[in-house]
């Protein structure tokens, strides 16, 4: 039978998915899910991010992305007829259940119909079986319950069911013998690739008690608060919306600019690293006299191109939002930079000794055979190699590592939430220092204009104070001249009155008379700076 098309409006088929979800539309329409998806990507229309359906499984709160652009823009999917091949294999396999023959348990491929979200929302979900023992609450974990959901949702959904830590669902799984989801299995599982689900082995214990140790994942503050708060509506729904459809670009896709010249410069330092340790040895930057290049250290050589890749994904869905990269490969936003910091964990193995402690053991035992003073020489144990696990610190305080239940590459949307979230905490920060530094630079205009102030208060009061005493000298000069003239009457004192006056006027801060010789005094000064002086011979 010829493919059947199936026209809807983006509008139509956008409502569609956020109630029935993408795996729903494409088992109502008889569509493969990854044809689907891709279908619905290339229309542009927000799909519900990873967790969804299980928050609004469990009664939490959640928000639809809008969908933005023309609603009635016609998309077309193909629905395809079923394979014949299918049926074929279906007959086959029924056909040897019928004759009695049971084949060893397999791991079964399934194909990518639902993703783990719509599975958890149409799972049957009771609470978890609790018991009450010695004033401790304890979960029940049942075997057959519990493989259901550790292949239906993320390990780290399922802790929180049970108020538990992902590490005790891990541990959990393996006293019960319950086979759990690989690495990358859910990545696979959303990007519509075939996954393998391992069956429950035989197993003799069924039930197992674990103390619930109160890890509450529901009522912390990141899970109630509405993500990117602090951004206007808009541009928050933008921001949103690219989270939730960020891709990792192909192996050998071209990055950016300077990610490149990055790399260049971390094979130039490694190149020079490698023929300094040859010719000074291993401790040849013990004083740290040249930095290394970012992510040039702390990983190795082999992880190096998944760091690149996923800061190349970050860059190309930031920079189209205002967003930059500097030469480091940090993200910068106007004034404020968001480091990003990249590790690889290490495991202990035993250590192989080298030709060179091995001719250091062999002097040792030489030696021990003739003095008893014979130092046995110092070779470590163990070697620590990395294991290839990498951990991302954004702005040293959120932490994203691959784990059992996850790798770094499907958490991109997340780590771009979480460089806008700490990027506004930078923002803060500096905002915060700014407005200490503004109220310091203005405390001291206040203090130096107060000081100025007071200095010309005291200038003035100064002034007054030698003004009236002039004032003071000036009368006490013209009492003293009329003093004299009453009391030397008989005399003709007129020609000293006379110059005495003069000289009180001088003196009166009222009259300010310059003399001929002394000039003009100058009232407001001290009395010992405005003299009159004698002169010296250089005057």
């Amino acid at each position: 039978m010829p493919p059947t098309k199936i026209r809807l409006t983006r509008k139509e088929l956008y409502e569609e998915i956020w109630n029935i979800s993408v795996s729903g539309v494409s088992k109502k329409y008889g569509i493969p899910y990854a044809r689907c998806l891709a279908k619905i990507k290339a229309a542009q229309i927000p799909v519900p991010p990873s967790g969804y359906w299980t928050k609004l499984n469990y009664g939490k709160s959640v928000e639809q992305t809008p969908l933005s652009g023309d609603g009635d823009a016609v998309v077309e999917l193909i629905q395809e007829t079923v394979n014949s091949t299918k049926d074929t294999e279906k007959h086959k396999l029924q056909e040897k259940t019928a004759s009695g023959s049971s084949p060893a348990p397999s791991p079964v491929e399934t194909t990518p119909q639902k993703p783990p979200e719509t599975e958890t929302a149409q799972m049957t979900v009771n609470p978890p079986e609790t018991i009450e023992k010695f004033g401790q609450a304890y979960n029940v974990y049942h075997r057959e319950t519990l493989y259901q959901e550790v292949w239906s949702m993320p390990v780290t959904e399922v802790a929180k069911r049970y108020k538990v830590s992902d590490v005790a669902i891990h541990k959990v799984c393996k006293s019960l013998d319950i086979p759990t989801p690989p690495q990358g299995y859910w990545a696979k599982l959303r990007a519509g690739k075939p996954v393998k689900k391992l069956p429950l082995p035989p197993g003799k214990e069924q039930t197992k008690l674990g103390i619930q140790t109160g890890v509450s994942h529901v009522d912390s503050p990141s899970e109630n608060a509405a993500p990117l708060a602090f951004l206007p509506e808009e541009e928050r729904q933008v921001v949103l919306n690219m989270a939730a459809q960020i891709l990792l670009p192909q192996e050998h896709a071209r990055m950016r600019p300077e990610i490149v010249a990055h790399r260049k410069r971390i094979a130039e330092w490694n190149k020079r690293k490698r023929q300094l340790e040859r010719e000074l040895g291993a401790n040849w930057n013990r004083g740290r006299r040249e930095t290394p290049p970012s992510f040039a250290q702390g990983v190795s050589e082999e992880q190096q191109p998944r760091i690149f890749r996923l800061i190349d994904a970050l860059a190309k869905a930031m920079i189209p939002l205002g967003w930059s990269l500097t030469d480091d490969l940090q993200f910068a936003r106007d004034q404020d930079i968001v480091t990003l910091t990249f590790s690889e964990a290490t495991d202990q193995i035993l250590h192989t000794p080298t030709r060179e402690e091995n001719l250091k053991l062999l002097e040792y035992e030489e030696e021990r055979k003739k003095y008893d003073w014979a130092r046995k020489p110092q070779i470590r144990k163990y070697d620590s190699v990395y294991n290839g696990r990498l951990s991302l610190c954004i702005n040293g305080a959120k932490t994203f590592r691959d784990c059992r239940s996850y790798v770094l590459e499907d958490r991109l949307g997340d780590m771009m939430l979480s460089i806008y979230g700490e990027a506004e905490q930078v923002k803060q920060a500096r905002l915060a220092r700014e407005e200490a530094e503004r109220q310091r630079r203005e405390q001291e205009r206040r203090r130096e204009e107060q000081r100025q102030r007071y200095n010309a208060e005291v200038d003035r009061t100064l002034a007054l104070v030698n003004c009236a005493a002039d004032y003071e000298i000036a009368c006490r000069i013209r009492a003293y001249v009329s003093a004299m003239e009453k009391a030397h009457s008989d005399q003709d004192l007129s020609e000293w009155a006379s110059w005495a006056r003069a000289k009180a006027d001088w003196y009166d801060p009222t009259v300010a008379k310059e003399d001929e010789l002394l000039g003009r005094r100058e009232h407001e000064k001290s009395q010992e700076s405005k003299g009159p002086q004698h002169k010296g011979y250089r005057w």
